[in-house]
């Protein structure tokens, strides 16, 4: 009979050997999408959060929990009904609740509240549905040029916007379909839910802080918009061409990031601090 440590690593062995097939597709999908691209970081972030839980972990329990049984009959059956339907997405789910499955089965119960964090993020590596991405877009493109709009007006009361179009002091900005803000929602999103877990916050204030990722998205590609505007007003057509361009759309997004990573840190040390 093969020691624990042994039964671990060939149940593990066995378990990536079969999932490297639509791993590989994961990663290339994702690497391939500027919208995407997000989910690469999502199981390295997801180990920060198993580590935070600590390295103690529970003791193996003798038997089996149900729930490793039960996490283990919905990976299959996502990985054979996403293979039936030719849906990506749902085979994908797998992944995670194959993970699921794992930690019930080596860690119990306990482990399962220790690092549950960490295997809720996990989903997160599995990207929304196409489909229901190109329904979003527009919406999240109307909303981040009326907020771009309210933010021009003190610079000019005549500005306005149009399907993706924006009008200031005589330019118009067509804003592209990579800029409608979906890249910039599951970015942030994906940050604060690492956030929410990394600072171990309650149900309820975790899931507030995940739905803050919305309007956050908003503004941050209303100032993206907004920023373009005025420096083609500055400096001419060029500046929204090429490298300039990407620069300042990347330098918004992660100055946002930055700033909701202060904040939370912030209201994570006053907590603490009220608490002790």
């Amino acid at each position: 009979m093969l020691p624990a440590r042994a039964t671990v690593g060939l149940e593990l062995a066995l378990f990536l050997g079969l999932a490297s097939p639509l791993l590989a597709e994961w990663f290339e999908t994702t690497s391939a999408s500027s919208r995407l691209s997000y989910a690469l970081l999502v199981p390295v972030l997801a180990l920060v959060l198993a580590l935070r839980a600590g390295r103690a972990s529970p003791a193996r329990p003798e038997r089996s929990p149900t729930s490793a049984a039960a996490c283990a009959g919905l990976a299959a059956g996502a990985l054979a009904t996403g293979s039936l339907s030719g849906v990506f997405t749902l085979s994908l789910l797998a992944v995670p609740l194959s993970t699921l499955a794992f930690v019930a089965r080596w860690c119990g119960p306990g482990g399962l509240r220790r690092f549950a964090p960490a295997l809720a993020f996990l989903f997160l590596m599995v990207p929304p549905p196409m489909p229901l991405m190109d329904r979003v877009n527009p919406l999240l493109t109307e909303a981040s040029g009326e907020t771009a709009v309210t933010l021009l007006a003190p610079f000019d009361a005549h500005t306005s916007w149009a399907g993706s179009t924006l009008s200031f002091r005589g330019w118009t900005l067509i804003v592209a379909e990579v800029c409608s803000g979906s890249g910039t929602l599951l970015m942030l999103g994906t940050l604060h839910a690492f956030l929410a877990g990394l600072f171990r916050m309650r149900p309820a204030a975790a899931l507030g802080l995940i739905a803050l990722a919305l309007p956050v998205a908003l503004v941050v590609n209303g100032v993206r918009i907004a920023s373009s505007a005025l420096v083609i007003d500055r400096f001419g057509p060029g500046a929204a061409q090429g490298i300039a361009h990407e620069l300042l759309g990347q330098g918004v997004v992660v100055c946002g990031a930055a700033l909701v990573v202060l904040a939370v840190e912030r209201r994570s040390a006053r907590a603490a601090l009220a608490g002790g």
